[in-house]
């Protein structure tokens, strides 16, 4: 006999665990808390680790590891003698960081149940996912970091570089929006027909899995503490990266390829709000002498920040926005991870071997807005630009809408733009996918 269920009742226990869980794992963040969790995440990281969030240097290693083992002597390389390739990913802190956020996102996919091998309809969109990969993975590593270590990190960290990337970011993704729109890149519209169209399967076995993968790395974590501490420690610290952005759907490239294509600006906001919050998370620790990374300010991270947003555009995600969709089974963004590899394997190469460290970095200063203009100019200066940049994507969304050509929209997605691949649309926010 079941229990008649009272309008206004107060809920069962059991009622709100499920509730809990639904809106934890299930429902997609909402931008805002995403990237604020995000943000808080590497002040503590930068506490610990005394450096911020950052990806493709590791990438780049393991692209040296693999030329390695065909018997090119990468180490003789320059640009391996400055980040360094000594020893494995799994002897590395930054290989624990870079397989955690892998990981992460896994379980963040399994206990949703957003995890399916999806395989795009045009095999073009393959190639197209490397080829964007490996611009990315050039252009990144050509100013020095991608949208973490060279944005998101960056200008909380008062490197001039970082503002340098961002200024490269608005061409390069709307170049990458005029190149993707393209009659020769979209190719014909294809459609499944009735008949070839099949029932999702069962995703019940997911949560399991899920719950699975979480104990298995949390275990890793402590079996590689015992070895070295910060190993375990970092492996967490990107299991909870990984999780946090295939939750919150975090990828970059929608914060500016949608200023071009739908002008919906929510995750760029949430994004300067959470840079706004490191700022003040990192000059806390700048001050007591903890991080304060400074790169070059050159012209090649410009032209870097240019390459890499032509290339996310392409491949449909940057280095986060790929890791944790790859692991959703987007067979497309493995073929971008790759290409991601490769590019920063050939930019480490053409660093001196094509002269490119010459022509576009050599000679240029690392400049600290701190030096520059002051504690009290860098943190106001900071956070003012910042504001701007918050208040410009609110006035662009602003305007009267234009016709342009854009990728169809999930049903039920419409306040919040879909991760373009090249004509595949992305599941409706706070849904799971059918």
């Amino acid at each position: 006999m079941s229990v008649p269920v009272i309008p206004g009742a107060p809920l069962t226990f059991g009622e709100r665990v499920r509730q809990f869980y639904k809106r934890v794992f299930i429902d997609y963040w909402p931008y805002w808390a995403a990237c604020l969790a995000a943000g808080v995440l590497n002040i503590v990281l930068l506490a610990y680790w005394g450096s911020a969030w950052g990806v493709t240097g590791e990438l780049t290693r393991w692209g040296g590891h693999i030329i390695s083992a065909f018997g090119v002597d990468a180490k003789s390389w320059p640009y391996f003698q400055e980040i360094g390739l000594e020893g494995s990913p799994l002897e590395r802190t930054s290989g624990y960081l870079t397989i955690g956020m892998l990981g992460g996102a896994l379980v963040g996919a399994l206990l949703s149940g957003n995890f399916r091998i999806r395989m795009p309809q045009q095999r073009r969109r393959l190639v197209q996912g490397f080829v964007g990969g490996l611009l990315s993975g050039f252009g990144a590593r050509l100013a020095m970091g991608c949208n973490l270590g060279s944005f998101f990190s960056a200008i909380p960290q008062f490197s001039l570089h970082g503002w340098l990337f961002m200024l490269g970011l608005f061409p390069g993704t709307y170049l990458g929006v005029k190149l993707a729109l393209h009659p020769w890149v979209m190719g014909p519209p294809t459609r499944r027909s009735a008949g070839a169209r099949r029932a999702a399967p069962s995703t019940r076995w997911q949560p399991y899995a899920g719950a699975a993968v979480a104990a298995l790395i949390a275990l890793w974590a402590w079996r590689a503490g015992l070895v070295e501490p910060a190993f375990g420690i970092l492996l967490l610290f990107g299991t909870g990266f990984g999780f946090i952005i295939q939750r919150g759907r975090i990828c970059f490239t929608a914060a500016f390829r949608e200023m071009w294509i739908t002008r919906q600006g929510e995750l760029a906001r949430a994004l300067a709000m959470s840079m706004a919050v490191s700022t003040l998370g990192f000059a806390a620790l700048i001050s007591r002498g903890i991080g304060g990374n400074m790169q070059v300010a050159s012209l090649g991270v410009f032209v870097g920040g240019i390459i890499f947003g032509v290339g996310i555009v392409l491949a449909g995600g940057c280095e986060s926005g790929w890791m944790y969709r790859s692991m959703e089974g987007y067979v497309q963004l493995w073929m971008a991870g790759l290409g991601t590899i490769t590019g920063a394997t050939l930019l480490a190469w053409a660093w001196h071997g094509l002269g490119i460290y010459d022509l576009l970095v050599a000679g240029w200063p690392a400049v600290n807005l701190i030096d520059a203009w002051g504690w009290g100019g860098a943190i106001f200066g900071t956070l003012a630009l910042l504001a701007a940049w918050y208040a410009l994507v609110t006035w662009w969304e602003s305007l009267p809408s234009r016709s342009v050509a854009a990728p169809a929209v999930a049903p039920g997605a419409a306040h919040r733009a879909p991760a373009f691949t090249g004509g595949s649309p992305q599941p409706a926010p706070h849904q799971r996918p059918s």
